[in-house]
């Protein structure tokens, strides 16, 4: 029972500190052990292509935690795609933590951060969902007011453009060379009938 209240405090202390300076934030906020963790995306909302990441910030109590770009670890999930983040103390925040990558694909993101605080264990996920962080959206749903096309559509489609390209000129090149061969035909029907 002690310590299902601590971790309600620890929480609660966290989001006394957000409200006290008045920050408003789509994370998850969660008690690990003694610890207040709030982890979400950088910038909130995220558009694919833009530069986001994971934002981290662990207190106890209402002290900010120093340090742990030394013993935590932290990996971004999308589908089977895995990919490890370092983690770096944000400048001037303390107890606040980032890695910055651009996401490329709409959907649900896994943030696991693992390691150890202060001799206490951690292995958590936190996952976009309504009651956390959100997922990364389309560019196109942020857009106004001109859609302009993925760049996942973009590149596809100069992909199917280039290889439209290649079959277009050699479609040019049989068709010259057919035409040198009819030429060449004709010429040589128009010499025998000369003879």
């Amino acid at each position: 029972m002690f310590k299902r209240v601590g971790r309600i405090a620890v929480l609660g202390a966290v989001l006394t500190m957000f409200v006290g300076v008045g920050v408003v934030i789509a994370h998850e906020e969660r008690a690990v052990g003694d610890y207040g963790f709030v982890v979400g995306f950088i910038d909130e909302p995220v558009y694919t292509g833009q530069k986001s990441g994971i934002e981290l910030m662990v207190a106890q109590g209402e002290t900010p935690i120093e340090g742990l770009e030394e013993t935590l670890q932290a990996s971004v999930t999308f589908g089977d795609e895995t990919r490890e983040l370092p983690l770096e103390p944000r400048f001037g925040e303390p107890g606040w933590y980032e890695s910055v990558f651009f996401p490329t694909a709409a959907g649900p993101y896994t943030f696991r951060i693992f390691g150890d605080v202060e001799g206490t264990a951690v292995d958590e996920s936190f996952t976009s969902s309504p009651d956390g962080f959100n997922e990364v959206q389309d560019v196109t749903a942020g857009q106004f007011p001109v859609t302009l096309p993925a760049a996942g559509d973009t590149a596809r489609d100069a992909t199917e453009g280039a290889a439209a390209a290649g079959t277009a000129t050699l479609a040019l090149i049989l068709g010259g060379a057919g035409l040198l061969v009819g030429l060449a035909a004709f010429g040589l029907t128009l010499a025998r009938r000369r003879t």
